[in-house]
Parts: C-alpha cells; structure tokens; sequence
C-alpha cells in the first residue's frame, strides 16, 4: 500500500489539484461507485490515488508525506528482515522529525514552496516565526535536522568520518608547510582568531559555571541533624563560626512577561490621548510630557498649561478613572522638585516583584547603611532600599489582606541575609501567634517569641532598662553612638595581650530590632504603659542602636497617637478603606487609592514628600527554608537575658530547712542548679532537694524551672553573705 500511495503523491502538484477537482465536478455517489463511472484522471494509480494524494499533500504537504510513507516502508523491512537491529524505531522516528523540520527549513529558504505546503507543516512554521522570526526559524530546523541525521547514520560512523577527515586535513596543511619552507607563512592568523574568539566565549561559559560553583559551595554549612547530634570536640571550627545564608539558594524569582509589557506599552498613546481629552472637557489645557512604565502601574507626566490651579487634577481623579475604565487612579500634584502632576495607572497585568531581586540588586550591594532593609521596587522598578539605623524606628499600617505581614517578614529577612547575630538581635512581640512564630529559635532572637501581652510590656520595661545601660556604657567611653563605641572597644581588645586584659573590657554591643506586629492589641489591653514605654525608646534609643518596628491594621487616633507618631516620622502606608485612615498613618491622603497587595506610600525624613513602593515578595515556604537553616547555625558568645522583676534576688527570706544556707552556696559556687545536683551532693532524697530549689527560686537565688536545662543561678556568694546565709 505504501508503495501505491507513494506513486500517487509522486504526480505534480497541479495535476494533483486538477484531478480532484475533476472528482469534485463528477459528484461521486453510491450508484457511480457501483457503475465504476469516474472521470478520467491523470494520476497514474487512478481516481482512489487522486483523492488520497490531495488530502495527504493538503494536510502534510508533498516532502513530508513521501517522507511518512519512506518511514512506513522502512518500518515494515525492519520488522520482517532486520529483527535483530537495536533500537529500530529511534531511526525511524528521527527520520521523520528530519523530514519535518526540513519541510520547515525549506519554507525559511522560500515561503512560496508550494511542494512543502501542507496545513500541519505551515501552521508550526508560522507558530515558530512568531517566536524566533525566519531567521531564527531557518537555524533552529538546521540544528534540529543535524541533531537527527547523527541518531539516523549512528554517532560513532559520524565521528570515525569527520576525524578521518580531520588526520586528512592536519597531514595536507604539514605537507603545504614542508614544501614552501616560508617561516612568515607558518604564522596562521586563522587560529590563532579562532582561539581569541573562543576567549571571548569563554566567560559567558565561567560565569554561568561560577554560579553553579557558589550554590555547591553554600551547601557545605547545611549538616544534616544526626551530624549535628555528634560531639562538639567533632565538629570542626567552620561549623562553629555562623554561616550568613545566601539568598541565591533560598529566595526564587520570575521574570515578567515580556508580551504584557509590549500590550502595556501599545495602550500609552491611546490613554495619553484620552486623558488630555478629558481633562480639556473640564477646561484643564495640559500636555503629557513622560510615561514612567513600572511593574505596577504606569506614571503619566502631565505639564500642566499656565494658569491651571493643580487642585484640579485631584477633583477630576474619579472623572479620569471612569474614562480609562480604570479601577483606581492616583493623582501627585505636583511631583516634588519638578513642575509636572503625576497620574499614576494601574497597568492591565502586575508584575510580582520577588525580595530575591532586590536583594541581589546593585543598590543592595553597594549601599553604605548599618541595617539595609529592602522595601520594594518604585513606580519605576528601582530597588528601594533604606537603612533602619537612620530612620531610626518604622510605622506599618494597613488594613488586613494589604502586605503588611509580607512588609515585615521581608524587612526581617532582608536584615538575616546580611547581619550576624553578634551584630543584630530581635525581639519579636506577636500578640496574633501565627505571623512571627516562625522564628522561632533562630540565634538571632534574644528570646522566644512573645505572645502574651503581659510578657510584651516586660520585655519593653527591660528594653527601657537595657537602654539606659547602654547610654552609661557610652557616657563612660565618652561616645556618642554605638557605631563609635563598638569601634573603640574592638580597638582596646585587639591591643590586649592576655584574654585576662581581654575580660576588663567592656563587650561590643550588637543592635536591636524590636518587632511589634499588632500595636492596637497591646495598646487596647495594656493602654498608657505601653504608649510611655514605647514613646520613651523612640525618643531616646537612637543612638544606643535599638530600633523599634511597629505593625497595625487599625490605624485609629486611639492606636496612633500624636506622641507616638511625633516619635516615629519613617513610616509605610499600606491601602486603607477611607482617606480619613490615610491622613491618621501620613498625615495625607494617598492610601486610599491603593492597588492592595503590597502597594504603599512610604514617607521618611531622606524622602520629599510620599514614595510610591511596590513591596517585594517573600514565599512561605521560602522564609521556612531560610528558619530550618538558621537553626542549624550556633548560637552568639554574648547572650542577652531578660530577667524578670521577680527573679532578681531579694533577700530577707525565711526558710525552714536547716540545709538551706549550705544548698544555695553550693549551687551558687557551682554556677548551675539542678535537683539531681543537691541529690548527689548532700545525699538526700528527691523530694527535700526540689523542696530547697523552689526556696532558692522565691528567694531569687535561681530562675524559674526551664524544660531539661539547669536553672540560672541569679545570686552570687557575696549576696548570701550580706543577708546572712553564710557566714563571712
């Protein structure tokens, strides 16, 4: 059959037509078929090859169905002569992927190759053009038809051959050598271009291969929990020293679209036109001037003509936006330092813009700040990034579903990929318990997360407290800041000859970050305690380097007060339902006309007037990576310890067991305590050795009970001898 079929194709591509349209005119029934009544034909194996080759070349196109019906026959010989040949049907497959994509091939040459025609072949070659044009077209079918003939005649001849030809070619070119005996031709500039061109090649190669290397090379500090089980005389010094994780391995991203932004892009005129025709209904003459394309939205500069009061601009917003058909439009007028109103549109597609990309940015790289934090991408698609040392404190509010928990947890990563713990430390306050329990014992927190508002306001009073520490160490050094003190400590240590000179001098400190994710909870239960607490470290902790970031998604007058929004000018504005809720967060409206998911306004003191910010994005599950990673890292020399009121010593306590004096100076010159210490060490039973540990703790001489670990052991020798426990 395969072999009729192929002699009906082989007839010209006209006769093809003019026999089938012979069957068409002769209107073929059931009564002709049975009469044998068919028009007379050119096709040499009669009507049945005329209809078969004009659907089979209409379909496939000439080249390519010989080619299927070749494969066919060459098929059914394998399968009857050739049983033992490997892999049959890869040759046979490749053969027709070499015919189709030389079918393709010939219409890059020439589009007009009526041969080649056939709807399947014309459709891809039009679906390929549109990709890669004809050019592109034309390379990739010869690259695809190469790649097949070496399945078809098998690699191994292929190579036998061209090295054959290779020996043949390196034994003519001696030989041309050997007979002019000319020096000056032995100097063949050909390869020597061919080396320079594979130079040139070659960092492309190296950078791509040197990404690769740094991804292999960061896995080395990931340890798999049963290492990290083995003794820590096993572990070798590299594990003990942290490890800042690298964003390339634990933050993803993804390129925008290019065809959206080309729609974007085709739609400008036709939106400059409209709003220069609306805004002239009114009786406002103006003229666009810039198209700013962001990811986001897309800023339209428009000069306004003289005369023109720009109040204007802001009563027409919601006109503007019913003729773009347009959800929200925000109006800047004037944008700050030009004379130009900003119309800001919300593009047909949005762009996500991943903290990976800003992080890796070059703003990030060379930015100069103490604690870099990266905010988002402008109007523009810039990286912002800002320094929460010189802000010095942060206000995020915005209704609920806005961005503002993705807002904190990118600020918080962004600190974690570049700050080690002995630099940074945070305490976390998460009244909710859901959106910062994730950190969870990462070495950079100075304690567990706090979800009770009693614990919160502790931890602000031991702030307080820490804070006035820090200014007598700094009083003391005669400095004014922390950047100045640390310096001049770490100067004094590294003069030290003994670790005893060492031990006499005061420790660097690292700065805090302290994180309060619901403000109004702590405000609403808690109330003025908190508010003085937190306008107090505001005012004052600046410069001792702690820094407060406050989070709400009620922006009320009652939350934000004016001490507290006097204290903190950094803030970031996230949407809001009413304009009123905008002028509580910056003092004027703007955040009402947000886009939600993670559109803000960010206002600073280094910021003229209100900052449009795209935020960055952080996944789940990628925050979860980076916390199981950080868990695996030691935990900072220096330890910071927050103490209750009640845990310190108080003396003047009352016991009633005679043991009592020599327990506590045990266990406060042993530095630890444990029920199971005092069992073995004054030979008593269980019962009256806890009995003593819970005197020691109502009497401050050691902490409160914390899982599997010792207590803390609050008192030293000299407190018991001042209260008269032992004697002098």
């Amino acid at each position: 059959m395969s072999v009729l079929f192929l002699v009906a194709i082989a007839t010209p591509i006209m006769e093809i037509v003019l026999d089938y349209q012979l069957l068409q005119k002769a209107n073929l029934n059931i009564f002709k078929f049975i009469k044998l009544d068919f028009p007379a034909v050119t096709n040499p194996i009669g009507p049945f090859g005329a209809f078969f080759a004009f659907w089979f070349v209409t379909i496939f196109g000439k080249f390519f169905s010989i080619s299927l019906l070749i494969g066919s026959l060459f098929l059914g010989f394998f399968m009857i002569f050739l049983k033992k040949e490997k892999h049959p049907y890869t040759r046979i497959i490749s053969f027709l992927i070499f015919a189709f994509f030389a079918n393709i091939g010939s219409f890059a040459v020439n589009p007009n190759n009526l041969d080649a025609a056939g709807i399947i072949p014309w459709k891809f070659y039009i679906f390929l053009v549109n990709i890669f044009e004809r050019t592109g077209t034309g390379i990739i079918s010869l690259a695809v038809v190469l790649i097949t003939l070496i399945f078809i005649f098998d690699l191994e001849n292929i190579q036998r051959f061209f090295v054959f030809i290779a020996i043949k070619l390196v034994n003519g070119i001696k030989a041309l050598f050997i007979i002019s005996k000319k020096p000056k031709k032995m100097k063949i500039p050909k390869p020597k271009k061919a080396k320079q061109a594979k130079k040139k090649k070659k960092p492309k190669i190296t950078d791509h291969a040197s990404k690769k290397d740094k991804e292999k090379k960061f896995e080395k500090p990931i340890i798999p929990p049963q290492k990290m089980t083995q003794n820590k005389d096993e572990l070798s010094e590299t594990l003990k020293k942290y490890a800042i994780p690298e964003s390339i391995r634990f933050l993803s991203s993804v390129q925008p679209s290019k065809e959206d932004r080309e729609e974007i892009q085709e739609n400008i005129n036709k939106i400059s036109e409209i709003l220069i025709d609306k805004l002239a209904e009114f009786g406002v003459n103006a003229e666009v001037k810039n198209v700013n394309i962001g990811p986001i939205i897309t800023q339209y500069e428009i000069e306004p003509a003289p005369g023109v009061k720009v109040n204007k601009f802001h009563a027409l917003s919601d006109d503007l936006a019913l003729a773009i058909k347009a959800k929200s439009i925000r109006i800047q007028a004037p944008i700050p330092g030009r004379g130009l109103v900003g119309i800001e549109i919300p593009n047909i597609t949005r762009d996500t813009i991943y903290l990976k990309d800003v992080l890796e940015s070059k703003e990030m790289s060379n930015f100069k700040g103490s604690i870099a934090i990266g905010l988002g991408k402008d109007i523009s698609g810039n990286p912002i990034i800002a320094d929460l040392a010189s802000m010095p404190h942060l206000l995020i509010a915005g209704a609920t579903g806005t961005g503002k928990s993705v807002c904190i947890n990118t600020i918080i990563n962004s600190i974690l990929f570049r700050m080690k713990p002995e630099d940074l430390r945070f305490i976390m306050i998460d009244p909710k318990r859901i959106e910062l329990s994730i950190y969870e014992g990462i070495p950079h927190l100075i304690q567990e997360v706090v979800t009770d508002n009693e614990d919160a306001l502790r931890v602000l009073q031991w702030s307080v407290t820490e804070m006035e520490r820090r200014y007598e160490l700094l009083q003391k050094h005669k400095v004014k800041n922390i950047n100045t003190y640390n310096d001049q400590v770490n100067e004094l240590r590294k003069k030290c000859k003994t670790t005893e000179e060492a031990d006499l001098i005061d420790n660097a400190i690292p700065y805090i970050v302290i994180i309060v994710d619901e403000l109004a909870d702590l405000i609403m239960t808690i109330g003025k305690d908190v508010e003085r607490l937190i306008t107090r470290l505001a005012q004052m902790a600046r410069a001792i380097g702690i820094h407060l970031i406050l989070a709400t998604q009620r922006p009320s007058t009652q939350v934000l007060t004016g001490i507290i929004k006097a204290n903190i000018p950094s803030r970031i504005a996230f949407k809001v339902p009413t304009k009123i809720d905008s002028r509580v967060i910056l003092d004027a409206n703007g955040a009402d006309k947000l886009l939600g998911n993670g559109d803000s306004l960010y206002s600073s003191t280094g910021v003229g007037g209100h900052q449009r910010i795209h935020g960055a994005y952080i996944e789940p599950s990628e925050i979860l990576d980076i916390t199981k990673y950080l868990l695996t890292q030691p935990k900072p020399e220096q330890q910071i310890k927050i103490i209750k009121d009640e845990d310190i010593f108080q003396g003047n306590f009352e016991y009633d067991d005679e043991l009592f004096p020599e327990a506590a100076a045990a266990i406060v010159s042993a530095g630890s305590a444990s029920v199971s210490m005092l069992q073995r060490h004054f030979k008593i039973g269980y019962a009256r050795a806890g009995r003593l540990i819970d005197m020691m703790e109502q009497a401050g001489i050691v902490g409160p009970h914390v899982g599997s670990k010792s207590r803390d052991v609050l008192a030293s020798e000299e407190d018991l001898k001042i209260y008269g426990y032992i004697p002098e």
